[in-house]
């Protein structure tokens, strides 16, 4: 047996598994000093008040997980939960105020120093591993459908190497699930290349938007929630993954608001829908939103939903394992095919590909590749230029459609060419 499998004893009568998702992210941008640092660190240092005070409140939104975590295990619970982060986020969590020092701006409205968010991630990942389901993701935050393919090894690359420096050789060991960011799914063509790049990676499953499977507009709502409530296989000319499902928001709107009395009857919902198709195994419900981005997110969801349903709430019928370990238990062999232009969980490419400015930053960025991969080995190996150049792939500067967001992207891209230039 895998020595980083947890076994879970699945009661018999539990007849759905639930398992929040939280995607965490936050770009890098430039100063009006001219200096690059993340936006969260902008936030707080912001002369605007409420730009202060929502930096406060995502910082406690990136260490609610692991806080609750160990909190409701202190109390006897079995809380799971499934997150990821960027590694540019990860990173600048990690380099944040490394003083120490307590200022009223380095801690969250909690009065918790920012600083030991990722000691705290550490502890918890060490001490509670089976209940957090840690996914890879792209190291800045790129969307894969638009991103060149030759980038896609150094962003997936660049994120273990970050997770593996802030937590060690072991919790990397148990990341076996993958976060597409925007869960943007590339078109038919490109898939086969990223279920290889996943699988020689170690990956074993990723989970997509239910914007992405074939012909769902035309799916009653029954067969909608039986598609995303088990896991089932895609298969390429490259090979096969597990893929798992987001509920659409319709189901359960995460980032809209749902309390645990809601979540659990959703779930038990899904579990009499899948018992007519007579899958074995309980319905995987698994809903999946930006984990600090609104007031839901930021405020409510934790104290409404989280804390009480594995305070009160679950039990035999309606309880949590990580994805992981669902697969472990309840494997399938069911396939699914995918639609094959891709997809987002916006569902379409729009708000990366669609407008003038869109295509001109995705055109410099096709430009930038190729700049890059035609560097000496030695000029791509160099930390500082690597970083540069995925930083400038992130997704952030071409969905908002704003003039600052744009800015950024272009300032991006000179910041990616210079650095190149200079250690060349």
């Amino acid at each position: 047996m895998d020595k980083y499998f947890v076994p879970v004893i699945a009661h018999p009568t539990m007849k759905a598994v639930y398992l929040p998702w939280l995607h965490m992210h936050q770009p890098m941008v430039w100063t009006e000093d001219n200096e690059l640092i993340g936006n969260l660190e902008k936030m707080l240092r912001s002369d605007d008040s409420r730009d202060r005070w929502d930096g406060r409140l995502m910082a406690r939104a990136y260490r609610n997980p692991a806080q609750w975590i160990e909190n409701l295990t202190a109390e006897g619970k079995h809380p799971k939960i499934a997150v990821d982060y960027s590694g540019i986020l990860l990173e600048n969590l990690a380099s944040m105020n490394a003083s120490g020092e307590s200022r009223q701006e380095e801690m969250d409205p909690d009065n918790n120093l920012i600083s030991e968010i990722i000691p705290l991630w550490r502890q918890v990942l060490q001490e509670h591993s089976d209940s957090i389901e840690f996914a890879g993701t792209a190291y800045a935050h790129c969307y894969f459908p638009i991103t060149p393919e030759e980038d896609w090894p150094l962003q997936v690359d660049e994120w273990k190497k970050t997770f593996t420096s802030l937590f060690g050789t072991e919790p990397i060991k148990r990341v076996k699930g993958f976060w597409l960011p925007e869960l943007g799914v590339p078109p038919a063509e490109k898939m086969g290349q990223l279920v290889r790049l996943l699988k020689d990676r170690g990956y074993e499953w990723l989970i997509l938007p239910m914007e992405a499977v074939r012909d769902y507009k035309r799916f009653s709502f029954e067969k909608l929630v039986e598609t995303f409530a088990q896991p089932h296989f895609l298969n390429t000319e490259e090979g096969s993954i597990t893929v798992i499902f987001r509920p659409r928001y319709d189901f359960i709107d995460q980032q809209g608001g749902c309390d645990a009395n809601g979540i659990y009857h959703k779930c038990v919902q899904a579990s009499r829908i899948l018992e007519r198709t007579r899958r074995k195994g309980p319905a995987l419900v698994v809903p999946a939103s930006d984990g600090e981005n609104g007031n839901v997110m930021m405020n409510q969801f934790f104290p409404d939903t989280f804390i009480p349903f594995f305070r009160e709430k679950s039990d035999n019928v309606v309880s949590s394992m990580t994805i992981s370990q669902y697969i472990k238990e309840y494997p399938s062999d069911d396939e699914i095919e995918l639609d094959p232009a891709g997809s987002s969980w916006l569902g379409s490419h729009s708000n990366w590909q669609a407008g003038d400015k869109r295509l001109e930053m995705l055109n410099q960025i096709q430009e930038l590749s190729r700049e890059f991969h035609a560097q000496t080995s030695k000029t791509r190996e160099d930390k500082a230029v690597l970083r540069a150049f995925l930083m400038a792939e992130t997704s952030c500067y071409v969905y908002w459609n704003s003039e600052f967001w744009f800015g950024q992207g272009d300032k991006m891209l000179e910041f990616a060419r210079a650095t190149m230039k200079e250690h060349s």
